[in-house]
């Protein structure tokens, strides 16, 4: 890990079994809904990130043992952090997330690249954009009036927006 950057999956993996460890020594368990750029580096669909995003809360209890495994390897002190969780879709059940790494004291689960896409949809700064172009290859959706249809399940307190369709079809047009 450079300068607080995590560049690979190995990294990804060796932050959660030192995660791991201290929360077994803390006697805590963290139960991590894994989205945002960590997915997609756990996935390589990009080259870094700073921070674990979860879309699971997390409780208070676990953040000395965050803020230590991010000293030891140069990351910041809320590495892994929940400021997702507001962004997590509608009627979609943390269950359904594959279980991507597990060891005693930490679960780590990674939903659908469909749900990391309208988790990015809906967020929407230039960074998701470019996430979304990655993502879009690995989604199930049969076209971007499927992807909007879900993104307004997903979402139904969001604003209208007649030009949702046409912004995914350039995003599906861009990963081509």
């Amino acid at each position: 890990m450079a300068g607080g950057l995590l560049s690979d999956r190995a990294e990804l993996e060796s932050v959660f079994e030192d995660l791991a460890a201290e929360l077994r020594r803390l006697g805590l368990h963290a139960d991590v809904v894994m989205v945002g750029g960590a997915w997609l580096l756990w996935y390589r669909q990009r080259a870094a990130t700073r921070d674990v995003d979860t879309a699971r809360r997390l409780t208070a209890d676990l953040s000395d043992a965050v803020a230590n495994v991010g000293t030891r390897h140069d990351l910041s002190p809320d590495w892994l952090n929940d400021r997702a969780a507001g962004f997590w879709p509608t009627g979609v059940s943390f269950d359904t997330c594959e279980v991507v790494f597990e060891r005693s004291g930490l679960v780590v689960r990674a939903p659908s690249a469909d749900v990391v896409f309208v988790m990015k949809l809906y967020r929407s700064d230039p960074q998701d954009r470019e996430d979304m172009v990655s993502l879009w290859p690995l989604c199930g959706f049969t076209s971007p009036d499927d992807a909007a249809r879900a993104f307004r399940r997903s979402y139904p307190h969001a604003p209208e927006d007649e030009h949702l369709a046409g912004y995914i079809a350039e995003i599906a047009d861009d990963a081509m």
